[in-house]
């Protein structure tokens, strides 16, 4: 029998952590800071789950989310899984799968959650927002805040992308709730969940088989094309992964919300401070991600015997990582149970970290950046009417009933509720909402990870060194590694949040992790001058002989101005204006530019185009293509250039560019403007295939 120490501790004698009903008030609270002084690490024994060690600090926590090959995630990611479900879903889902398996998967979620992707939704998101917002204002009364705001938020968005039908969503999203109600954690209430998921996988099915006879601009449409790698995702990976979005897609984005609303109304002086200063939003929006933390744990599964912090794990344990406990660590944020608006730097984890980063992550920045932003210019005052009532739940932490008024704002200037309602508005100044966009708008902020440590702010166009140092000569920043290069690097800010990093060890690579994205990194070799990098909040690992220091770097919004009018002033207002070029994923056409650029996008370095018979081969493997012809190839060509692109001839009077010109032009308008980029090689066969 397997000794495992240190033993669970905190916390009342017959506390179960996988009972859903200890995370129905906030004792459990306590019950983690004690836990984080006592043992960051602890075997846990649960009558429900049975045992798993716990991990509550933001060290190791992010250590396990961060070692996939050690913690595995394809034995499941939560307690109290159904072990069959698991085993079915194992390598086949987003969420429980590693590896090969897992990069095929994201690679096909990922083009739908990218940031250009997103930002899709922002005209059509924010307008139903405004006319929500606006139309429980004109009610007067309190509402249910879950049913009627922060649940319908994220169902608006997610059921856009997926293609949802109308006339489907309220049944879906009922039958969602259930799936995932974890009140009854016996028989009758697995077997409850299972009906219901179920049903999500028919809905699904449905949705699937209509999507193959009609395709559209949606994920479904988009899966069921797929191809990673030369083969088509099966229905079964169409169907889980579906049903994994919906998960994560709907649930943690309206916890998020509700709890910043009760927040709030608990605390108007911040809710003052923010609308004051709207330039705070942004910081604003991760603390809410920090403080609400929806995401209660992930579980992942040791591959090999290893050692976390002090503790050592055999092969085979499950680990659960609390994560609300890891956002709440004393050794990383400062007062750390307090809401600070202008927290910053801010390293939560409320997303995960390393390859299983959310893979919806934006989507949720900005579905509750959304939220905040029209309430700003609406909503004077929340109040919490009756009790807020918490979810009983060991994998979600949120809110399962929160009624609030609202008080609207009547201060004078544009897009009040006022003016959707009717009501006349005295002429007035607009009040001076815009955030300081003075000189420490262009401040990057540094800090080694510690309440202790003081962040340093670079300004724009200054550089500041990091290493141990000298007598005499100390780096700006200290970092304490007496193996490593007395200046190890520099970091250099620029304009409007750019800034560059150089490394000058004589050995050792650094890593830039961006703490936004999915797992997306960026190597800095020794020597390398004032590379650039294009992460807002990233992670920087110093490697050392005793272990990697890491750098929280922090850069500012860019002040970037728009334009007010959705059109040319001196075009009509009605008149439509067509995107520059509108080309279509779906199409051969599009497959055939996706490889005439596939060798430059693999290696950028390279000028090399594809011949024709180069682009039959490589198509060829696909069903779609079995019987493309160089003729068809060159049509296409042709057509993307003269219809789709506007590519006009460049040919020297010559004549002697060797006819490559047009393929040239091709190539270098479709990188140029992103019409093709690193996801679309998914669409293309595996190299192997060909």
């Amino acid at each position: 029998m397997k000794i495992r120490t240190p033993r669970w501790t905190a916390g009342r004698a017959d506390a179960d952590l996988a009972d859903p009903y200890l995370y129905t008030d906030e004792t459990h609270l306590e019950m983690w800071r004690r836990a984080r002084a006592e043992h960051p690490v602890a075997w846990t024994e649960s009558e429900l789950a049975g045992g798993f060690w716990s991990v509550v600090t933001h060290a190791e926590g992010s250590e396990v989310i961060r070692r996939p090959t050690s913690f595995v995630s394809v034995q499941g990611m939560r307690l109290q899984a159904n072990p069959a479900g698991v085993r079915a879903a194992a390598g086949r889902m987003l969420v429980v799968s590693d590896g090969v398996e897992h990069r095929r998967l994201r690679g096909v979620h990922q083009a739908w959650f990218n940031a250009r992707s997103v930002a899709a939704l922002v005209p059509t998101l924010g307008a139903r927002v405004e006319e929500r917002l606006d139309a429980l204002l004109a009610r007067g009364t309190a509402f249910d805040a879950i049913a009627e705001l922060t649940g319908e938020v994220p169902r608006w968005a997610l059921f856009d992308l997926l293609g949802v039908p109308e006339e489907d969503q309220d049944d879906l999203a009922r039958t969602m709730e259930a799936a995932f109600d974890d009140s009854d954690p016996g028989p009758r209430g697995e077997a409850a969940r299972t009906e219901a998921h179920t049903r999500i996988f028919g809905h699904f099915g449905d949705l699937l088989d209509l999507r193959r006879e009609e395709p559209g601009d949606d994920i479904v449409s988009a899966l069921a094309e797929a191809a990673p790698d030369g083969v088509p995702l099966t229905d079964d990976e169409i169907l889980l992964n579906c049903d994994g979005l919906m998960n994560g897609g709907l649930e943690t984005t309206s916890h998020a919300l509700a709890g910043a609303l009760l927040m709030f109304a608990r605390r108007p002086e911040v809710w003052r401070r923010l609308r004051d200063d709207p330039g705070l939003v942004d910081s604003a929006v991760e603390e809410i991600l920090r403080w609400t933390s929806p995401a209660l744990h992930a579980l992942r599964t040791a591959a090999e015997d290893t050692v976390l912090g002090d503790v050592r794990i055999a092969e085979g344990d499950r680990v659960a990582v609390w994560y609300p406990s890891c956002n709440r660590d004393e050794r990383v944020f400062a007062d750390p149970d307090t809401f600070r608006i202008d927290r910053r730097p801010n390293p939560h984890i409320a997303f995960g970290a390393g390859p299983h980063y959310c893979v919806g992550a934006t989507l949720t920045r900005l579905e509750v950046k959304c939220v905040l932003a029209a309430a700003i210019e609406r909503i004077a005052e929340f109040e919490v009417v009756g009790d807020a009532v918490r979810r009983p739940s060991n994998f979600l932490q949120g809110l399962s009933h929160l009624r609030i008024g609202l008080t609207a704002d009547r201060r004078p200037g544009p897009r009040r509720a006022e003016e959707k309602t009717g009501q006349d508005q005295e002429p007035g100044p607009a009040p001076d909402t815009q955030p300081d966009l003075g000189a420490s708008s262009s401040d990057l902020r540094i800090a080694l990870p510690g309440v202790d440590a003081k962040a340093v702010e670079v300004h724009s166009n200054q550089e500041v060194t990091f290493g141990r140092g000298l007598t005499g000569a100390p780096a700006d920043i200290r970092v304490d590694d007496p193996t490593g290069e007395p200046i190890a690097g520099r970091i250099r800010a620029a304009e409007d949040g750019l800034w560059f990093i150089t490394n000058l060890s004589r050995a050792r690579t650094y890593v830039v992790e961006n703490e936004e994205g999915g797992g997306e990194y960026v190597c800095v070799p020794p020597g390398r001058l004032d590379m650039p990098v294009p992460f807002a909040h990233a992670r920087i690992s110093l490697p050392s002989a005793t272990g990697s220091t890491y750098l929280s770097v922090s850069a500012p919004t860019p002040a970037n101005a728009y334009a007010t009018q959705p059109y040319a002033a001196d075009a009509e207002p009605g008149e439509q204006v067509d995107p520059a070029f509108a080309l279509d994923p779906r199409s051969k056409y599009f497959l055939v530019l996706v490889a005439l650029c596939e060798p430059q996008l693999r290696t950028p370095a390279t000028v090399a185009i594809p011949s024709t018979a180069e682009i039959v081969r490589r198509l060829s493997p696909l069903a779609s293509c079995r019987k493309i012809s160089p003729a068809a190839v060159n049509f296409h060509i042709e057509y993307i250039a003269g219809q789709k692109l506007g590519v006009r001839n460049q040919q020297p009077s010559s004549g002697r560019s060797g006819g490559n010109w047009l393929r040239q032009a091709v190539v270098s308008t479709a990188l140029r403007f992103r019409l093709v980029w690193t996801e679309h090689l998914a669409l293309l066969p595996a190299a192997d295939a060909r």
